[in-house]
């Protein structure tokens, strides 16, 4: 016979059950909940702005700026999540961790063989921000954009104005080089000039915007192209809710430079694998290398872990194996998918793309230099008196 004791010790079990189940099946609601900021963005008061010129504003800084044969700015992913602010001091102790630690060896280290490679601190948009597009996730975002693009400008005036140059934005870093590409490249014909490839990874780039405003920046289609865009968000099976939210909600920014919530529009997708935007299933025997560069200092190259993945494009996402390498998998769990990786499935077939590009224009921009501009007016001389020469 069960007792009364037993009974309140089967049903408090049987609630833990219960309370662990709802945990589990309801997790990424939870989790959205705590980190929504409770300020709305009209009263809040943002934390001061970076100052570019002092290198404390920069996670990555070349030490030799003359190093290889580009110059690269690199917008790093999300690392902040906070319900107290809408954007992130860049002196935000566990975000910056999490930057040095873990977001810029993965998504900057792939291109520190191939130039020297600036990377702007900004005041990031918390991660909520990145789950809603109603005004204080757009105002947030945008607070963040104005950062990056006084960061470049900072960047544009130390470099050589004569070096081919690499754009690598990831996840939120990925929606500002698009900004950038729309606000300082689609007019400027001398930057177009000297872009060798721009990459905006783990972020929607809607595809409309490459028959308008990016007309005269195409998607790279084959891995000889240059002056173009590479876009691809890589995906496990088993992410359906986020296949789902990237195909249904992504952002583009406008003439005024604010963001515009778009939905179920078609997004950009360039297989690393082959560097095609077709939706042919790419074997893993093409797969170059991943690998997990954290804790790893800046300017070492980790092992290549190779023939890890196979990869194709599907509706806008590329679908990737799941790899044997569990250190190689996305995390499921509590928020652990949106939060910077520990690895970069491409990080090898990133270098070798980008070196091979960069080698690629260098002799265009040569031949460029050597054609003369062409005379665009002509000009009226004024009528002189001609002197007839002493004998």
């Amino acid at each position: 016979m069960v007792t009364v004791r037993q009974a309140i010790a089967l049903m408090m079990v049987a609630s833990l059950i219960l309370a662990a189940v709802i945990a589990v099946v309801f997790q990424d609601n939870i989790v959205r909940f705590n980190l929504n900021p409770r300020t709305p963005y009209q009263i809040y008061t943002p934390p001061p702005p970076p100052a570019y010129g002092a290198r404390g504003a920069w996670i990555v800084w070349p030490d030799d700026r003359t190093r290889g044969d580009a110059d690269v700015f690199y917008v790093h992913s999300t690392t902040y999540a906070s319900r107290r602010q809408w954007n992130a001091p860049i002196t935000a102790a566990a975000a910056d961790r999490d930057l040095r630690l873990i977001a810029a060896p993965n998504e900057a280290g792939p291109f520190m063989a191939v130039g020297a490679v600036y990377g702007p601190r900004y005041r990031q948009a918390t991660l909520f921000a990145n789950f809603t597009h109603k005004y204080d996730g757009l105002a947030a975002h945008g607070l963040a954009y104005r950062d990056v693009e006084k960061a470049f400008d900072a960047f544009l005036s130390e470099r050589p104005a004569d070096r081919p140059l690499i754009l690598a934005g990831y996840g939120q870093g990925g929606l500002h080089v698009l900004g950038l590409l729309q606000s300082r490249f689609a007019e400027n014909a001398e930057l177009r000039a000297q872009l060798a490839v721009a990459y905006i990874i783990r972020e929607p780039a809607p595809l409309p915007l490459f028959d308008d405003v990016l007309k005269d920046i195409p998607p790279c289609n084959s891995a000889e192209d240059i002056r173009c865009v590479i876009s691809y968000i890589d995906l496990e099976a088993g992410f359906e809710e986020e296949r789902r939210r990237y195909r249904s909600r992504s952002l583009m920014w406008n003439d005024d430079k604010n963001l515009v919530s778009l939905s179920t529009t078609p997004l950009l997708c360039v297989n690393p694998l082959s560097w095609s935007i077709d939706d042919t299933p790419i074997s893993a025997e093409h797969h170059i290398g991943a690998a997990s560069a954290t804790g790893v200092r800046l300017g070492e190259t980790p092992p290549a872990i190779t023939n890890v993945v196979s990869a194709r494009c599907d509706n806008g996402i590329l679908t990737v194996d799941s790899p044997q390498q569990a250190f190689l998998r996305r995390k499921h769990w509590f928020g652990a998918q949106w939060k910077p990786q520990n690895f970069n499935l491409f990080y090898h077939d990133l270098t070798v793309d980008a070196q091979r590009r960069v080698q690629n224009l260098v002799p265009v921009l040569e031949a460029e230099a050597r054609v003369l501009k062409p005379i665009e007016e002509a000009v009226d001389l004024e009528v002189s008196p001609i002197n007839k020469a002493p004998e």
